[in-house]
């Protein structure tokens, strides 16, 4: 690896530690149910699901605008949406809507981010230090996501709202992507005869990375709820598990590339399996030992899935639309995670410990049906030349 490649990387990481800022409000949710006693659980929880929505649009919008663009100009964007979006509840705290106003600057500037920072890595690495720096930026996710998580849980201790000062830690990471990141690539403009062609993989994958990441979401949308609720500690603890999370999802990014060399194709569904073992540590949780079990499950499956699944896709086509649909459905899975899970825990009789068990039974079957792709149909479509050129 050149020195340029080094110096590109600290940039495109600095960025990357930003994505996990949607989960700075995670560890207060309780506190703001408190807070908030009129606005519906549901509700509550869409400060943490709803950045997903917003983060589809973003991706989108940014991949559309990739032949005008730089990638680095989306992220400086981006990252500015961040901190300005993010820090609204600490001076408008009185009025539940900003919260929601402020999940939306989060959501859209993550998928501004996501979309970004992942064509970076495609324009300035190939073959297996592609998938070195793909999975080094789940390390720097995970690194991004304690900080943030670390930094929320004990300014939120004090009052909920101080949590979304956080948000001003970006500044320095904002500083070190003007100086080192590399402007990247512009895409050509699609034309007739260089339309964007979007491969029946990237589709098939993104809609198992829909369901993967609606359950996946059930540990940020109720990790603090389920403490709060089984007696087992308050904002610190919540606060605690959600930094556990993100330092297993530091160790999953070091796991990226050995882990696929020895799973190959199968990768994706040994984390499913992994995901589920996770999801049923959380179900049965009667002390933070099994909630801490449960957080490294589910995190450690999920930083190795997110960029393996990436890897995946830009198979048969690494440009930053494809891309985004991947991003985009992971976004659409978490986005809709509180109905969706809300809904299939009807039947166990509803609330936290039904959405769990929910959650158990329904990583079980995806894990069957990933089994099931990956070693029956799953075959890359390779880029034509055209659309090469066009990368």
């Amino acid at each position: 690896m050149t020195g340029k490649q080094v110096k590109s990387l600290i940039g495109i990481y600095a960025a990357s530690m930003n994505i996990m800022g949607i989960l700075i409000p995670v560890s207060i949710l309780a506190a703001v149910a408190q807070a908030f006693p009129d606005v519906p659980m549901a509700m509550v929880q869409m400060i943490v699901s709803i950045p997903s929505i917003l983060a589809i649009a973003s991706n989108f919008i940014f991949a559309g605008l990739s032949h005008k663009l730089y990638r680095k100009t989306s992220i400086i964007i981006s990252t500015c949406i961040f901190i300005v979006g993010g820090i609204l509840p600490y001076f408008f705290h009185d009025n539940f809507a900003w919260l929601i106003v402020a999940a939306c600057c989060s959501g859209f500037a993550m998928g501004g981010v996501q979309n970004g920072t992942g064509a970076l890595v495609t324009d300035e690495f190939e073959g297996d230090l592609r998938g070195t720096a793909f999975g080094l930026f789940s390390v720097f996710v995970g690194i991004g996501g304690i900080l943030f998580t670390m930094v929320a849980a004990n300014l939120g201790a004090q009052q909920w709202y101080n949590a979304y000062l956080a948000y001003l830690v970006m500044i320095p990471m904002l500083i070190l992507e003007l100086i080192c990141m590399p402007k990247g690539n512009k895409e050509a403009k699609p034309t007739k005869g260089n339309h964007i062609k979007v491969p029946k993989e990237v589709l098939a994958i993104g809609a198992i990375g829909f369901f993967y990441f609606a359950l996946t979401q059930l540990f940020n949308s109720n990790e603090a709820m389920l403490i709060a609720e089984r007696g087992l500690g308050g904002t610190v603890e919540a606060g605690n598990a959600a930094s556990l999370y993100n330092i297993a999802g530091m160790i999953g990014g070091f796991l990226v590339f050995p882990w696929k060399k020895l799973f190959k194709k199968h990768t994706l569904s040994v984390n499913t399996v992994i995901s589920t073992a996770g999801c049923a540590a959380m179900l049965i949780a009667a002390s933070m030992l099994h909630v801490s079990a449960g957080a490294v499950l589910m995190s450690l499956a999920y930083s190795i899935y997110n960029p393996i699944e990436c890897q995946f896709a830009s198979e048969p086509m690494g440009m930053a639309f494809n891309l985004a649909i991947i991003t985009a459905t992971q976004s659409l899975g978490q986005a809709f995670s509180p109905m969706i899970m809300g809904a299939a825990a009807v039947p166990f009789g509803g609330g936290i410990t039904g959405q769990f068990t929910a959650g158990v039974i329904m990583f079980a079957v995806l894990a069957v049906i990933t089994f099931w792709y990956f070693g029956k149909v799953y075959k890359p479509t390779k880029p034509t030349a055209t659309e090469v050129a066009a990368e």
